[in-house]
């Protein structure tokens, strides 16, 4: 997703990724995997839990969670994979993002974001 992050600013789209650590293991992370948008930590599964992407006792860490999610905070796609590696396509995705529209007065609505 990091190789298409202009692309999703030009379509009104902010990218966030919840880690499932402490802040500590994740500005860490982050540091030496940087990406061009923002991070949280979520050290309880909080976000986690509210989703539904449990983790399960097979699956090699974290299941993957994938959501995109409308200014008015209506979810327009969910994907929960069952491996980490179990992932929608960008090209899927992007198309969802497409066909989520600015308004005239929202920012990104002239292709600056």
């Amino acid at each position: 997703m990091a190789e298409q992050h202009s692309d999703f600013q030009g379509l009104c789209v902010e990218t966030l990724v919840v880690a499932p650590t402490t802040v500590q293991a994740a500005q860490a992370y982050f540091r030496n995997d940087p990406v061009p948008y923002s991070y949280v930590a979520d050290p309880e599964r909080e976000v986690f839990e509210q989703y539904r992407v449990a983790r399960r006792p097979l699956a090699l860490g974290q299941r993957p969670g994938l959501f995109i999610i409308d200014r008015k905070g209506v979810v327009r796609f969910a994907h929960v994979g069952r491996q980490q590696w179990n992932i929608p396509s960008m090209e899927q995705v992007m198309e969802v993002c497409r066909a989520l529209k600015c308004g005239p007065d929202e920012p990104g609505a002239s292709g600056q974001g």
